[in-house]
């Protein structure tokens, strides 16, 4: 299985290190085109990275070439992992690139293996595959070595840093994911320990955690039913957040950081219980703020918060949607801190 458009980003012509930062404008029209519109089917896939491959003829030709025009739903990953957000245009389109073309091998990949039944077939389809994700995995984390990148990518990082940190991460999960759907026919699966240990030369404290997703986490369209739904402007989302965190103690920034409720905010695979978010405000004021962020998101309703288990009081008692609708009773009075709120919000306009 040949991951071509993968490996450009360690080898040729999608080398982050070598973007000319002269063409940002032109990725910027390509982002607005793909749009927020989570793709369906593999054909909607491939059109969305169509698009953010235009400048690139030789990967455009390749992609155009395989087997892309599939009609049925897209397979969902079984696993995620705590993936860094990224801070502009560019990582944005990065970001898209490599979630686009992961989603879409690993349903390439599914597809084929449903043409097998016999044992070996089946091994011996899934051993090429897992070689070939492991070698670009290894490249991945020596290049990572070499330019000094190990720390986890921060708003600060460079271009390269956290596109190298974002790909090991994607082909991390890739490879778990093929390996999942093999599993039957593997005798001896290797285990996420071994896999940073003996294969990417890692220590044991950088080992992620692998979450599964269970069929509950996903839709019947086989994505993830939680999040909520980001349709705006990140950098606008990010100052706003900062701010609230300034100005109106939103969260306890002793438990959670404001890039930990971003992340929460823009995924689009929420993990119940996987971090602990506790406003540090008044439970009228974090539904306030709520009800002013419900334009800029799809699913950002009090069902779904609650929904994530996430979000803790002031008191750190687990936030509900009947506390939620409590707090904005008709006889209720306005928010202590509305007029700082509003003003604040004004930059999301």
């Amino acid at each position: 299985m040949e991951i071509k458009i993968l490996n450009s980003i360690v080898f040729k012509e999608l080398m982050p290190w070598t973007f000319d930062a002269k063409g940002t404008k032109a990725i910027n029209e390509k982002i607005k085109k793909v749009g927020s519109k989570e793709p369906t089917t593999e054909t909607e896939l491939v059109q969305q990275l169509q698009i953010l491959l235009a400048d690139y003829s030789d990967l455009s030709k390749w992609l155009t070439k395989q087997n892309t025009k599939g009609t049925s739903t897209l397979k969902n990953h079984c696993y995620a992992i705590d993936f860094p957000a990224y801070s502009d245009a560019v990582s944005k389109f990065y970001n898209a690139i490599i979630s686009l073309e992961t989603l879409r091998v690993y349903n390439a990949f599914n597809t084929k293996m449903e043409k097998y039944s016999k044992r070996v077939d089946i091994v011996y389809h899934t051993t090429i595959a897992l070689k070939n994700i492991k070698a670009l995995t290894i490249n991945t984390v020596k290049e990572i070595k070499e330019k000094g990148f190990e720390e986890i990518p921060t708003e600060q990082s460079s271009l390269s840093h956290f596109v190298l940190q974002l790909l090991r991460q994607h082909l991390t999960i890739l490879f778990f994911d093929i390996q999942e759907l093999s599993k039957a026919s593997i005798d001896s699966p290797t285990s996420i320990e071994d896999f940073y240990l003996l294969d990417l030369n890692l220590p044991k404290a950088q080992i992620q955690e692998l979450k599964p997703l269970t069929p509950a986490d996903i839709d019947f369209k086989g994505q993830e039913v939680l999040n909520f739904g980001f349709k705006d402007d990140f950098e606008k989302l990010k100052s706003v957040i900062n701010q609230l965190c300034h100005q109106v103690e939103f969260l306890n920034e002793d438990v959670t950081s404001a890039d930990e409720l971003l992340k929460v905010l823009i995924s689009k695979s929420i993990l119940p219980n996987s971090v602990k978010i506790q406003i540090g405000c008044e439970t009228k004021n974090f539904r306030y703020i709520v009800n002013k962020f419900k334009p800029y998101f799809h699913n950002l309703t009090l069902a779904n918060i609650e929904k994530s288990q996430l979000f803790y009081s002031k008191s750190d008692n687990l936030i509900t949607a009947n506390n939620l609708s409590a707090s904005n009773n008709k006889n209720a009075v306005e928010p202590k801190e509305k007029a700082t709120i509003d003003k604040i919000f004004k930059q999301m306009q």
